[in-house]
């Protein structure tokens, strides 16, 4: 089993990160996010015009899943380390498939994404926080304060294996506790 990481097109441009202007600027940033992120696997960079993008449906965040021969067994449209999780142990248990989990995703995993998105938005602003909110109102609001409350959204949507279906509920009882506290200083 391999991981990539495409670097494709920058996420959040702004005045500080603008739209990539030549193939040495979108290096040197793949560069900065494998160091930053701390990615442990191979980061790939798309060309200059988003080609492999392009080809994969140009989806801000989506993880691939394929086969040994290249074909595609699953597609996350959001990422969610979870859901990647169960799909790999089916494609490698008794009777694995081909197409796995029917395979597509289209569920917005959304909490991820207010637990940690909040330093790539931060990076364009204010330009990525007014475009994002013009798309969807409200969302860079939740991003941000969802990024204050990391320490309790964490645990439940950073992490890499899903919760047992019987943690669910206590888990997510005990979140809502503490971020009431945390958004009530």
């Amino acid at each position: 089993m391999h991981f990539l990481d495409i670097f494709v097109r920058q996420a959040h441009p702004g005045p500080m990160v603008p739209p990539y202007t030549s193939y040495e600027q979108k290096m040197s940033d793949a560069k900065i996010y494998k160091e930053s992120e701390e990615i442990p696997w191979q980061v790939l960079v798309d060309d200059l015009e988003g080609r492999v993008h392009q080809v994969y449906g140009t989806l801000p965040n989506p993880t691939y899943v394929l086969t040994g021969e290249g074909r595609i067994a699953f597609y996350d449209v959001w990422s969610h380390a979870p859901t990647v999780f169960r799909t790999l142990e089916d494609m490698m248990g008794p009777g694995g498939a081909c197409v796995v989990r029917g395979g597509i995703d289209r569920m917005p995993h959304a909490i991820a994404s207010m637990a940690n998105g909040w330093p790539a938005l931060e990076r364009g602003l204010p330009q990525s926080y007014s475009d994002l909110e013009k798309v969807m109102p409200g969302l860079a609001a939740g991003i941000k304060y969802g990024y204050r409350l990391k320490p309790v959204l964490a645990p439940l949507a950073l992490r890499a294996k899903p919760f047992p279906i019987t943690s669910k509920g206590t888990a997510l009882g005990a979140g809502v506790y503490l971020g009431a506290k945390i958004l009530s200083r």
